[in-house]
């Protein structure tokens, strides 16, 4: 990690000079009348139901009441997002059918994460630990105006809790099966009247869902720590100062649990078959001799300071700050069998500095809104090993291999099929490829809106981007060319193993605008026309020729209505939506890369509704549905699902507590439900799955996840007259099986591997608050 680049940021945190690119201040009160969440979505605080946006937001509370320490389960019972959890260190987020998971040191999200405030642009940084969090703001359809390009079609803000006036200190432990086990502790310190301190530190095992064969040990575990710092001052009463820092270390031994659905897991010594083809049942994955070991190992660091001053009654400066740092690196075995054909070390890594100051018109008659530029720096880079046992590659290449499924050959079966040519290939090849790139970003901005009666708003915005990005890569063959292929051998090396590089500059302008009509504090009808843009991508091939990729455009026309009942018992909101996505960048893979393909042009419509109904004093019920038809719509897409994308999504649950002799009791079922998926945009189908080589004949359609549904549950004890409080809590409570992913790298040979999904977990948390 760089320090001058650290101390630098953390001077300037420290100075109170930042510039924030998402929030204003936090609200004072997290909650209007009637259970109305406030929340910064159009950077100033509003009620939830005021926002002329399709929003879900999650104060701690309703966080604590559907057990969300993983954005998944906050995905999972919000309408319109899915999350694909392949592991943590590679999620798919997916808003309306748009997902955002490319791992490329120059990539474009699609979805804006940001932490504090921060924006989150690399995946391989953006799931971390959440706990004592504030809120939870899930925003979706075209934000760019309000977020910035990386919110082409929704956002995701998490933010921390800030220091209290109270001093304060909360625990939590627990144990579960699975080898769970849980610590945190919160400490709240009210230094001053104007300055407060708050620490937290949590630690979280688990083991995967995916046994390895031999008993020693299970796949994709979890084994994280992480921190969190908060700091308030404010000195005078026009003047405050915040800082939010986290920081998360993941670090585990297990590799990814990739499984073969073609090969058999077979003991290499004794050639017994020690599994079957069952994606949950055990199986046993190795790296390839010479090559490190399965582990995933990830640290993340991220600051954020905010400056908050207020010129007058009507304006008001806001100036942000941000750092980021992160290193994600994981090994482990990629085609998913126990015989040594492909293994795979991968890192990547950056850092980002991001300030913005934005001026703030609070409402003086008709107007209020906010004008503001904002700059963004990344450098981020890749740098990934395939290695090959070259025995195994050749047999590969000639179809052999794959006739010998479903019981596969051991390496010394490998072996002896080669005959006396089996000296002649390398046990270990490996292919190597660097990746940097260094971004660099402008922004303008402004949005208003008009009070044209008092009940009738409408809105416009846009802002203007200025994008540079330059970027190198390497492929070269540390161990020597390939002697198969006199070259590299699933990577095409750059000319002459030199560095390629390029450079490219682009600008796009986005913007929204729309109308707001509030028919009774109770009842309010909105509608938005936004477009989401982008950027332009430059891609090099082995040569350092360029491909740029267009600027992907996403206009969106969307109608919705928030609503609030039986005096505030009942709140919720409905929006109905179309969009058309022009130049959408897909992926299909060849050999080692993943080659950007324009699938065209795609359409989707879609409704989203989601309501909280407080039934009687003890009993609430809340849920949520979404409809979402993606598809493709030109091209040899044409007809397709968006991946990751179901057509209906649905939650449903209540909390329902009676006060006993010991305690408050309550209990709280979730049940989430989705469609089928698939899990790439090519849908499986024969005629579009690619093959590096004539030998590969996959043809199956398998790689895809049909209907399922997922229990959850907590019952809970609040001890009467005590700090103390226990749970008991289920995860997946009907042990429902599922896959995650399907397809990777194996696909391209032939041999596609499937990653299943958390199976049935059961754990006891005691909490305290002193």
């Amino acid at each position: 990690m760089s320090k001058k680049p650290f101390l630098l940021a953390a001077t300037a945190l420290m100075c109170a000079t930042p510039l924030h690119a998402q929030t204003v201040s936090q609200p004072q009160d997290e909650e209007a009348d009637g259970g109305d969440i406030v929340v910064t979505a159009q950077k100033r605080s509003q009620r939830l139901s005021e926002v002329p946006i399709a929003i879900s937001a999650f104060d701690a509370a309703a966080l604590e009441r559907i057990d969300a320490t993983e954005l998944q389960r906050v995905a999972q019972v919000t309408p319109g997002i899915s999350i694909q959890l392949q592991d943590r260190l590679l999620p798919g987020i997916s808003v309306r059918g748009i997902t955002s998971d490319d791992t490329s040191p120059a990539s474009e999200p699609r979805v804006a994460l940001f932490q504090d405030g921060i924006p989150i642009t690399q995946i391989a940084s953006a799931y971390a630990e959440m706990f004592d969090v504030n809120r939870i703001e899930v925003e979706r359809g075209p934000q760019s105006t309000l977020h910035g390009r990386s919110a082409l079609n929704g956002g995701i803000s998490v933010y921390q809790q800030m220091p209290e006036p109270d001093l304060g200190v909360d625990f939590k432990a627990g144990v579960g099966d699975r080898g769970f086990l849980l610590g945190q502790a919160v400490v709240n310190v009210p230094v001053s009247d104007n300055f407060g301190v708050r620490f937290g530190a949590l630690m979280r095992q688990r083991d995967g869902a995916l046994a390895d064969a031999d008993g020693e040990g299970t796949y994709n575990n979890v084994n994280s720590q992480a921190y969190r710092l908060t700091s308030r001052f404010e000195p005078t009463a026009n003047l405050r100062f915040s800082l939010a820092a986290t920081y998360d270390v993941d670090d585990t031994d297990s590799g990814g649990a990739f499984k073969s659905n073609v090969y058999l897991p077979r003991d290499q010594t004794t050639g017994e078959v020690i599994g079957d083809l069952d994606f949950w049942s055990p199986t046993h994955l190795s790296t390839l001799p010479g090559m490190a070991d399965a582990y995933s190992k990830r640290e993340i660091l991220g600051l954020s300071g905010t400056t908050e001053l207020d010129l007058n009654d009507i304006f008001r400066l806001t100036s942000i700050t941000g750092y980021r740092w992160y290193k994600a690196c994981q090994a482990g075995d990629i085609d998913g069998t126990t015989t040594d054909i492909i293994a795979y070390d991968l890192c990547n890594g950056g850092e980002q500095v991001s300030e913005e100051l934005r001026l703030n018109i609070d409402r003086t008659g008709m107007f209020e809104g906010f004008v503001g530029a904002s700059y963004f720096n990344a450098s981020n880079y890749q740098m990934t090993d395939l290695g090959t046992d070259e025995r195994a590659a050749a047999l590969l290449f000639s179809g052999s291999l794959l006739r010998s499924a479903p019981m596969g050959l051991t390496t010394n079966q490998i072996v002896g099929a080669l005959g006396a040519t089996a000296s002649n290939y390398k046990a270990l090849h490996l292919d190597r490829r660097r990746t940097d790139a260094d971004i660099e970003t402008f922004d303008v901005f402004a949005d208003g809106t008009f009070h044209l009666t008092d009940k009738f708003e409408a809105f416009v915005g846009g802002r203007v981007t200025w994008d540079r990005k330059d970027i190198a890569m390497q492929v070269t063959t540390p161990l020597g060319v390939s002697r198969l292929t006199g070259g590299g051998l699933l990577m095409t090396m750059t000319t002459g193993g030199a560095v390629v590089s390029g450079d490219h500059n682009s600008s796009v302008i986005t913007g929204r605008a729309g109308l707001r009509y509030e028919f009774s504090p109770e009842f309010n009808l909105y509608a938005v026309y936004g477009l989401g843009k982008r950027p332009e991508v430059i891609d090099l091939g082995p040569t350092g020729a360029a491909n740029i990729l267009p600027s992907e455009s996403l206009s969106s026309f969307e109608v919705g209505s928030k609503f609030r009942a039986f005096g505030g018992r009942l709140t919720g909101d409905i929006a109905a939506y179309h969009f058309r996505y022009s130049d959408f960048q897909t992926y299909q893979r060849n050999q080692d890369r993943l080659v950007p393909v324009n699938a065209g042009k795609a359409e989707a419509t879609g409704l989203e509704a989601q309501a909280n109904w407080r039934v009687i004093s003890g009993l609430t019920v809340f849920g949520s549905y979404s409809y979402n038809h993606a598809r493709f719509t030109t091209g040899a897409y044409d007809g397709n699902r968006f991946r990751n994308a179901p057509d209906h999504k649905f939650a449903l649950g209540f909390e329902a507590s009676v006060p006993t002799g010991l305690g408050d009791l309550s209990f709280v079922p979730v049940y989430t439900w989705q469609s089928k998926i698939f899990f790439s945009d090519d849908n499986d189908r024969a005629d579009l799955q690619v093959r590096s080589r004539a030998a590969f004949s996959d043809t199956a359609v398998d790689e895809f996840q049909p209907a399922y549904g997922l229990l959850n549950a907590r019952l809970g004890l609040n001890i009467a007259n005590g700090p103390w409080s226990i749970n008991l809590i289920g995860d997946n409570l009907t042990d429902e099986k599922f896959i995650v992913d399907a397809g990777n790298t194996g696909d391209s040979f032939g041999m596609p591997t499937f990653i299943v999904g958390a199976r049935r977990t059961v754990r006891l948390e005691v909490s305290a608050h002193f």
